[in-house]
């Protein structure tokens, strides 16, 4: 049965999103995770992949952000992917964000291109743990049904050049396990964001960026920061603004 859908004018008044009313719906994170991968891509990156781009709104707004790379957006649930294509044909963005239809680890079987850039929202939940949402579209999103952080890094070490990044947003409660994951299978941290909601919260949220070379013995110096998104008041703070460009409401 086909889903109800709104088209949601986010980030800019030219980028349009059309996403389930009931479904998986994309949250701060995704604003989170493009800032920081346009904030820390390299210069040279030239080819970059998302794991799981859901309806497209990491890569779109990456875009909007101008971010130079192409990049291969793989989305494993039929559902969300062909609403990545319409987002992504919509948004006029066709010549440089390629959708597919695919599991990520069976993608990096066949796949033999190296990428310079690997970046995920990945889900967060094992599945033994919290409520497991009825929607399928928000189960896999939120638990690791279809793939856990770790299986992603693993299987990312096969399309990334040496030396090339792998960027992700995640919940701060599960930091041990991202830099333990890492660590097993070759990354390094070279930088890392906490992300609180005011200056008198704690932070909830991070962003790290780790360098492939699984024959580097020394970790990279990690530079870390935290950023505030809104001030006292409820406003957004300078770099809460520059994140988030408030959502602009229904098209």
């Amino acid at each position: 049965m086909d889903r109800e859908t709104s088209r949601n004018r986010i980030f800019s008044e030219d980028t349009i999103l059309k996403q389930s009313v009931t479904g998986y719906r994309f949250t701060s994170d995704s604003m989170l995770l493009s800032w920081f991968t346009a904030l820390n891509a390299p210069a040279t990156c030239s080819r970059a992949l998302e794991i799981g781009s859901g309806t497209g709104v990491v890569p779109i707004v990456l875009k909007r952000r101008g971010f130079r790379a192409s990049i291969d957006c793989v989305e494993i649930q039929k559902s969300l992917f062909e609403l990545l294509e319409e987002n992504i044909r919509d948004n006029s963005l066709s010549d440089s964000l390629t959708p597919i239809l695919a599991d990520f680890s069976d993608f990096c079987g066949w796949k033999h291109a190296k990428y310079d850039l690997v970046f995920t929202n990945p889900p967060y939940h094992r599945q033994t743990n919290g409520r497991v949402a009825e929607d399928s579209e928000k189960a896999v999103a939120k638990h690791e049904i279809c793939g856990s952080l770790e299986s992603f890094l693993e299987s990312a070490a096969k399309i990334l050049r040496v030396e090339g990044h792998f960027m992700l947003v995640y919940p701060l409660e599960r930091l041990q396990y991202a830099l333990s994951s890492a660590a097993k299978h070759g990354y390094h941290l070279k930088s890392i964001i906490f992300f609180r909601e005011t200056a008198k919260s704690s932070p909830s949220t991070f962003t790290a960026d780790f360098v492939f070379n699984p024959k580097k013995e020394n970790s990279y110096a990690a530079q870390s920061n935290i950023v505030t998104l809104r001030a006292e008041n409820g406003e957004y703070s300078e770099t809460g603004e520059e994140i988030m460009h408030e959502n602009r409401g229904e098209d």
